[in-house]
């Protein structure tokens, strides 16, 4: 058994113009990169619960991401394991809540299990800030806000510096915990 200390568990909550629907929609989405996602594309060979998942980016070149589907209760819930393959820690839960309310949807980003103290905590807080608001403009506006447009440029530039160790090659779907 582990003696490593968890992290408080993180809500992000951000309030939606559009329908329930809609904003499942765009989170769920696995034809087209997610500017909210650092124009990262889920890939999955099934997108439903006990399959493995990752967030690829760079044309499918690098991942970002890798875990398990845990949960699904479309459109109002999903649960992941997510683990970051820049980072030795181990996976963590992510979970997605979608609730209507007043004509839009509540949409809340709750992070758990993160090792207290590790670069897993701070990337996932700051990660966490960054999709909350850039998924609200997102399905709001079509665009991500003016800050993403230009980190996502700068991302693009940079792709052909991406550590060797996120390549895809490195992360098959057995690899996800």
């Amino acid at each position: 058994m582990s003696n490593e200390k968890y992290a408080e568990k993180q809500i992000y909550r951000v309030m939606i113009d559009a329908p329930i629907d809609r904003v499942w929609s765009e989170l769920v989405n696995t034809e087209s990169p997610r500017p909210f996602f650092w124009n990262g594309s889920w890939d999955a060979a099934e997108f439903a619960p006990d399959n493995p998942y990752r967030i690829a980016a760079n044309n499918g070149k690098s991942v970002a991401v890798i875990g398990r589907i845990i949960e699904m209760d479309p459109p109002n819930k999903m649960v992941t394991s997510f683990r970051l393959t820049s980072l030795p820690d181990p996976a963590s839960t992510v979970t997605y809540l979608l609730n209507e309310k007043d004509g839009g949807t509540e949409f809340s980003l709750i992070t758990e299990n993160i090792i207290a103290g590790s670069k897993s905590e701070k990337s996932m807080a700051d990660g966490s800030k960054f999709i909350v608001e850039n998924f609200k403009s997102y399905v709001e506006t079509g665009k991500v806000t003016f800050g993403a447009r230009f980190m996502l440029a700068m991302f693009s530039l940079m792709a052909p510096l991406t550590p060797k160790s996120m390549s895809a090659d490195n992360w098959p779907f057995d690899k996800a915990e």
